[in-house]
């Protein structure tokens, strides 16, 4: 009881920075939480892309596709290969095109034999499909690679910078606190220092400051959770509205989330009211 009187006090005492710690806080850890949502969001992006990944290769008139299939089922590239026959080809365009059914009759069927290959790890996908294009009856290959790897690339340098920003918030947020608990000493210094010649334990003295750090990061965290769900999931709804294919994030994943942001925002604020409040105290002679 003595330390949470003792913290809310200290609120009290220098309110402006403690409004200054608690603003920057919230704000940090509202922009956190987003971009990592966002982070969470590009990696099933990237996932879902890598894993539609496919190479085709259109064999030339002749090929026996047995062999070819058998042999690129051996590479430990390739983790499904299927053949796919101009008959099946044709019949799966007549599909989306109905009226090519009637035209069907009047004319050969002009697709090639393909063989689709499916990648265990896609980064090699235009190694596998330069192999494949040199093999014998193999007419052409096409895998879509250079917008595939661009937009990969992009989306891993999107991660990059994301990762950058959240480490200076981070920064920002755990220097904010550190900083108002070293404001907190120095308006009880004297009262500290009595309390250590009476016999009170370090650990006594700097409980809290300990509190107050918590209070300050749980409080502003709390706040940026429920700003920042709310924020998400109106962005959410509307992608999925224009962009039903894009992946977000579940129910499950943002309780995660919310919990990863709470044991984070816990040890900015005991950690920095720590350090402070430890090297603060060893400095000052306290």
């Amino acid at each position: 009881m003595y330390a949470l009187a003792q913290a809310l006090r200290a609120f009290k005492r220098h309110p402006t920075s403690a409004l200054a710690t608690f603003t920057t806080a919230t704000v940090s850890f509202a922009l956190l939480f987003l971009v990592g949502l966002v982070l969470w969001n590009l990696d099933r992006v990237i996932a879902t892309i890598q894993s539609e990944v496919e190479v085709v290769a259109f064999l030339q008139d002749g090929t026996a596709p047995e062999a070819l299939l058998a042999e690129v089922r051996r590479w430990p590239e390739v983790r499904e290969a299927r053949f796919v026959s101009k008959e099946e080809a044709l019949a799966t365009l007549q599909l989306d095109y109905p009226y090519l059914a009637q035209a069907s009759s009047l004319i050969e069927n002009p697709l090639p034999h393909t063989l689709h290959l499916q990648l265990t790890d896609p980064a090699q996908v235009r190694q596998v499909a330069e192999r494949l294009a040199r093999m014998p009856g193999v007419a052409d290959v096409e895998y879509g690679g250079e917008i595939t790897e661009r937009l990969i690339r992009l989306l891993h340098g999107l991660r990059v910078g994301a990762n950058v920003l959240m480490l200076l918030l981070v920064l920002d947020t755990f220097f904010s606190v550190m900083g108002t608990i070293r404001l907190s000493i120095e308006n009880r210094r004297e009262e500290l220092r009595i309390m250590l010649l009476v016999g009170a334990t370090r650990q006594f003295v700097q409980a809290p400051f300990l509190l107050e750090g918590l209070l300050l990061t749980l409080s502003a965290a709390l706040i940026a959770l429920a700003l920042g769900n709310l924020a998400y999931r109106a962005v959410s709804e509307a992608v999925q509205e224009l962009l039903p294919f894009v992946p977000v994030l579940s129910r499950e994943d943002l309780l995660a989330a919310s919990a990863s942001l709470l044991l984070l925002s816990t040890f900015i604020g005991y950690f920095g009211a720590w350090l402070s409040s430890r090297s603060h105290m060893q400095d000052s002679e306290i």
